[in-house]
């Protein structure tokens, strides 16, 4: 099934059932790394407020299609999942609405959100924002959250960073009062944010204003370390500082009440996984202890470039210290600009293929020789691997394992997370 943006279909299956996306307060946001990391802080810092019950609608899911749909953490219930969606499918094809899964999937969240009367709902934008399925909502219910803007899924949303950052802005609907917008974008995003802005007579906030160092200046609570928040990476600041700025803004308009030591337990107590994360890999070799791998993500050319950072800091003091890195790519990606940033000839590159992706038929991993074809422009260190389990295997026994990095795809992060001896 080919991808196809636009409101109209989603538009008139919500309207047939009540419009449940106008039922609570939306967070909204957009952009092209950093948007999970921003839902996830927010719905984190809301939580830590008993009174407050948090939808979150993230995509895509880590480990299983219900992961995208969360109440104060809490994924929905699969009994409940399968019922919502069972019964949006069937309304689907009887009015011949034509959504697509993803649409039925944004649809399946709004309305179990409304059965829990959650009163906010966290929302990341699946691809672009002004034609998203999730830019639903109005936009006197709303406020908005942009974050770093790069180049991504170009045939869609444009070939220039102006023309991407015009989609990304599509969340400012006519109603919204205010955008945090992470200030480290380039020029020509932010020029295009402003316009956009203005024309609805909405607040820009850029975080620029608020960022020194570590510190991230909130007129609320005060000065804030980014470092109480567990999430790795430099880049995260920016993240941070995002949803400070949103968060700050509902507390000046009293649309929330979180105290200093709610909103210091919420940002410490975050979690996203499958972004710069540590987890352990057991082998059933008794003569291999457990591997320590470094798992990410990162999905073109702007993430990679910040992971290629962190694995520098972390693993190549000296700059010249070898890597592994286990790679699978979606079809179709820009396998240059995830490679070029990571790669050193020292390096030895495993190309392996993640499965099936439930829920997202029209997604599949790059050929393994085509993928070991472009990793060998940058090292002669290759192999191949049929799947993630088997590459992992493929380490020899004194690999160094704290230097294994397992990237290039999320999906490929959710196959390792699902194998049994991976804690």
């Amino acid at each position: 099934m080919a991808i196809e943006l636009g409101l109209s279909k989603i538009s008139r299956l919500l309207s047939h059932l009540g419009n449940p996306q106008n039922k609570f307060k939306v967070l909204h946001v957009a952009g092209t790394n950093g948007k999970g990391s921003v839902c996830s802080l927010l719905q984190s810092v809301l939580q830590s407020n008993a009174n407050y019950r948090v939808g979150k609608f993230t995509s895509p899911h880590l480990v299983h299609i219900t992961d995208c749909i969360s109440i104060n953490g809490k994924p929905i219930p699969w009994q409940d999942f399968q019922s919502i969606r069972d019964q949006l499918q069937e309304t689907n094809r009887k009015h011949k609405f034509g959504c697509s899964e993803f649409e039925l999937l944004t649809c399946t969240a709004f309305s179990y959100f409304q059965s829990m009367k959650c009163n906010w709902c966290v929302l990341e934008v699946g691809l672009g924002g002004r034609l998203d399925a999730t830019n639903c909502s109005i936009g006197t219910n709303k406020i908005c959250g942009i974050t770093k803007v790069a180049m991504d899924h170009q045939s869609f949303l444009g070939d220039t960073l102006a023309k991407i950052g015009n989609e990304k802005a599509g969340i400012i609907t006519p109603g919204v009062e205010f955008v945090a917008v992470d200030g480290t974008n380039e020029t020509e995003v932010l020029d295009v944010i402003e316009k956009r802005a203005v024309t609805v007579n909405c607040i820009a906030s850029y975080t620029s204003s608020i960022v020194s160092g570590n510190i991230i200046k909130s007129e609320s609570w005060g000065d804030i370390d980014r470092n109480i928040v567990p999430l790795n990476g430099s880049y995260q600041i920016s993240n941070v500082a995002v949803a400070i700025s949103m968060l700050d803004y509902l507390q000046k308009k009293k649309l929330i009440s979180i105290s200093l030591p709610q909103l210091q337990d919420g940002l410490k107590n975050v979690r996203w996984p499958g972004r710069l994360q540590y987890v352990n890999y057991y082998t059933t070799d008794k003569h291999k202890e457990h591997l320590k791998l470094l798992i990410d993500g990162a999905h073109n050319g702007n993430a990679a470039t910040a992971l290629a950072t962190y694995v520098t800091e972390s693993f190549r003091p000296l700059g010249s210290e070898p890597v592994t890195f286990v790679i699978a790519v979606t079809q179709g990606k820009d396998v240059h600009s995830l490679l070029a940033p990571l790669i050193k000839p020292q390096d030895t590159v495993i190309a392996t293929r993640f499965g099936k992706v439930d829920g997202m038929p029209w997604l599949s991993a790059m050929d393994l020789p085509d993928l070991a074809s472009q990793v060998a422009k940058y090292t002669q260190n290759v192999s191949t691997a049929p799947d993630i389990q088997t590459a992992l295997d493929q380490l020899p026994e004194n690999h160094p394992s704290s230097q294994v990095v397992v990237c290039g795809s999320l999906y490929l992060c959710g196959e390792l997370l699902r194998i049994e001896n991976v804690v």
